[in-house]
């Protein structure tokens, strides 16, 4: 059955609520991601994924199109935009799914096949699947609707009743993969599963369920103080505060099932005042599983760099080959293939070599790196930040003008630092505040790169310098760039566009000098420097800028006049200059700049 243009809106609608419904638990699964690497970014990586699918699929306005057909695409651009192991193995799930109903097939029978091969599509793509991840919610979930089915003939009706089960499920994921008993938490990736189909659950008009956790850095801080207690390592003071909040503290409320189970043996100890040696072995018995999950929660990172590419190829036909090219460079292996092309994830410490030996078998239109370690530490420190963007652009710059230049160009922040240089503390707050994963930030002055370079190291982001050294570099990079592809495509474009625009500045002698060819330059008069060299001076500063464009024109059409402070209140030059040169076309903005009167860009 072909399906109107409001029919797909419906649908549309359904599923962007859905996605808000795991948004607003993003942070809930981030507390709980332990597995395969304690990062906090399983909640941000679902909903990128489920974001990038809706941001990317096709407008069906102009078109027919059945329902299967449009879960089939959008499955598809979950494949293409999928982040991290949790957001491929939730997109393959979904194109096993798609794959089945495209028929447009609704009947309980054909979506309990359509659910067989969405897990079986999960296990076959996943290397090295593992038991008590979202993979096993995949499969029971499979395994109680066909149980059900015999008494429901509505798939509604019988998905909300697999539910509860799939709960019971959930719970005993601990059971099932040893780290996640040892950190006392249920699987994030699970844990997304399930609140996907609670809000399907949701959308039907059926009761929505509240969810907590506790962030990771409040877990080990507890873990901490609890075995310092137990090997009599606390002050007197804080021992005797901690005690009484331990006795009468209740743990029906903490989530994390080690630590409430640890907290209940600990209070046991604490109330029996003779100490016997089954004792001693119990106190030995609580500090191990405490030392057992903080290395959960803060283990030693293997393989650094989350690494993903889409390679678009005609010289591989499988997923092997592509296992046999980088296999070798790393872990936690996922490939996903739709027609040539190939989305693949893996954690390596040389991301670089993987992009290199690749890129050998076709072009490369997507990568993505991401510093797990780095964000491990945001994820166990007491001032963790939620990540709400993947990627920004930053530029710092010392005018106000350029600042709202910048801004309107498409920067997502601007830091205008005025006179005074910003400080690596002024730095870190700044980036921190941006509240995204990846960062790509410019400076206008060199002088503030080592300070950037040393915040960068402290931010809880992962940060890409642009090592640029004026505002100028900082408007061609704008100019240059399309925000809607990948950060290190990104990164790329602007390093190759950087110098794309000439240009010189004006400016006032505060003391006397000479030009590049020996000529003087006296105190008070003005001069011009390109590239970093004074190459003309002139006491009129109108007959030196026209003196300056002929002798840096080269073919170009445009210039473009940047004012600053020292010329803010002069009349524009632009007049003049129009009947000078009627040939060119001439610009003007305000850039608030502090020592030059002008910069003329050339374009």
């Amino acid at each position: 059955m072909i399906q109107t243009e409001n029919k797909i809106g419906v649908i549309r609608d359904k599923i962007e609520n859905i996605y808000k419904y795991l948004h607003r638990h993003k942070e809930y699964l981030n507390r709980l991601n332990v597995f395969p690497v304690p990062d906090g970014d399983t909640g941000f990586n679902m909903t990128l994924t489920i974001q990038g699918a809706l941001a990317n699929m096709k407008d069906y306005k102009k078109e027919s199109i059945s329902t299967g057909e449009y879960l089939k695409n959008f499955a598809e651009q979950m494949l293409m935009n999928s982040r991290g192991c949790s957001g491929v193995i939730l997109s393959l799930y979904c194109q096993g799914i798609s794959q089945v109903i495209v028929n447009n097939d609704f009947s309980k029978k054909n979506i309990f096949k359509a659910f067989e091969n969405g897990y079986k599509n999960a296990y076959e793509g996943t290397e090295n699947p593992r038991e008590g991840t979202i993979l096993t919610l995949m499969r029971e979930f499979y395994k109680k609707y066909g149980e059900l089915m015999n008494d429901n003939d509505d798939p509604v009706i019988i998905i909300k009743k697999c539910i509860p089960y799939l709960k019971e499920v959930l719970k005993k994921t601990p059971d099932m993969l040893p780290v996640l008993k040892q950190a006392g938490v249920v699987d994030s990736g699970g844990a997304g599963f399930l609140i996907i189909l609670q809000g399907i659950n949701k959308e039907l008009k059926y009761n929505e369920i509240t969810i907590k956790s506790l962030p990771a850095s409040i877990i080990l801080n507890l873990n901490d103080t609890i075995k310092k207690l137990l090997n009599n390592k606390l002050s007197n003071s804080t021992k005797k505060s901690f005690v009484g909040l331990l006795l009468h503290s209740s743990v029906d409320k903490i989530s994390n099932i080690k630590l409430r189970k640890i907290i209940q043996e600990s209070k046991h100890l604490i109330n029996n005042i003779e100490i016997n040696a089954t004792q001693l072995l119990h106190k030995k018995v609580i500090i191990d599983d405490l030392e057992n999950m903080e290395n959960s929660w803060n283990p030693k990172i293997k393989q650094r760099y989350c690494t993903e590419f889409i390679l678009e190829t005609n010289q591989i036909s499988s997923k092997e080959q592509i296992k046999d090219i980088i296999g070798k460079y790393g872990d936690s292996l996922i490939i996903l293939n739709s027609g040539n092309k190939y989305k693949v994830h893996i954690h390596t410490n040389k991301p670089e070599s993987v992009f290199k030996d690749v890129s050998k078998y076709g072009e490369l239109v997507f990568t993505k790196v991401d510093d797990m370690k780095k964000q491990h530490r945001n994820f166990i420190s007491a001032d963790t930040i939620d990540y709400n963007r993947e990627k920004s652009i930053f530029c710092i710059v010392s005018g106000e003008g350029f600042g709202k230049i910048l801004k309107e160009l498409g920067a997502d922040d601007v830091l205008c630092y005025g006179k005074n240089k910003p400080s690596v503390k002024q730095l870190v707050k700044e980036l921190n505040k941006l509240r995204t994963k990846n960062i790509i930030v410019a400076a206008d002055d060199k002088d503030i790169l080592m300070g950037l370079k040393y915040a960068a190291s402290l931010s809880k982001s992962n940060v890409n310098i642009v090592e640029s050294n004026n505002v100028i570099s900082l408007i061609s990079m704008m100019m240059s760039i399309s925000k809607e592809l990948d950060i290190t495509t990104i990164f790329d474009s602007i390093m190759n566009s950087l110098n794309n625009i000439r240009f010189c500045g004006i400016a006032k002698a505060v003391r006397n000098t000479t030009t590049k060819d020996g000529k003087k330059v006296n105190k008070n008069d003005y001069f011009a420097i390109y590239n970093r060299e004074i190459i003309l001076s002139d006491k009129n500063i109108e007959q030196l800028i026209n003196d300056t464009i002929k002798k840096l024109i080269k073919g170009e059409s445009l210039i473009t006049i940047y004012k600053g402070i020292p010329a803010k209140k002069e009349k524009s030059i632009i007049p003049k200059l129009k009947n000078s040169f009627p040939e060119f076309e001439f610009e003007e903005y305000y850039g608030g700049q502090y020592q030059y009167h002008y910069y003329l860009t050339f374009e």
